[in-house]
């Protein structure tokens, strides 16, 4: 399933719910944020069963514990980096995005039509230009010059 969650009024995802719990689990949402699965109402994150065992594991665990949740949810830990790096970028090649959902690789090949708005074209705009060529043409076509009115003088 694909959830969203808002912090302080902003609006961020789709992402999928493990990603939320390492960010729980990281400190980059609280317990008071809010999340929502598709189109579901807002619900504050302490409150959702589904990440119910995370609130408990952030509320009730030791801080130990909470430590090595923290070493091992962390995307950016230096320590799990590889010394050899070619290794690691020939494994990357050999098995990029195998162990995704179909799902999140279907919504990364469609971010582009879920992200941007969509630009919907006038059609107001194209009908006032359309009645104003015809508007000209009527004039080129049935155009008159009127004579002046002649005022003559009385004779002599």
């Amino acid at each position: 399933m694909i959830w969203y969650y808002r912090r302080n009024r902003e609006i961020a995802g789709p992402i999928p719910l493990p990603a939320i719990e390492r960010y729980l689990i990281l400190g980059r949402l609280g317990l008071n944020d809010e999340v929502r699965q598709d189109d579901g109402p807002w619900i504050r994150i302490r409150n959702c069963p589904e990440l119910e065992s995370t609130c408990k594991q952030i509320l009730e665990g030791s801080e130990e514990a909470l430590a090595v949740a923290k070493r091992y949810a962390d995307e950016r830990n230096h320590a799990r980096r590889s010394a050899n790096r070619a290794e690691k970028n020939d494994l990357r090649r050999r098995e990029r995005r195998a162990s995704e959902p179909q799902q999140i690789v279907e919504l990364r090949a469609n971010r582009k039509t879920l992200f941007e708005p969509r630009k919907e074209r006038s059609w107001m705009g194209y009908l006032l230009i359309a009645c104003i060529v015809v508007l000209a043409l009527a004039a080129v076509l049935f155009y008159q010059p009127v004579n002046p009115i002649k005022i003559g003088l009385p004779g002599r």
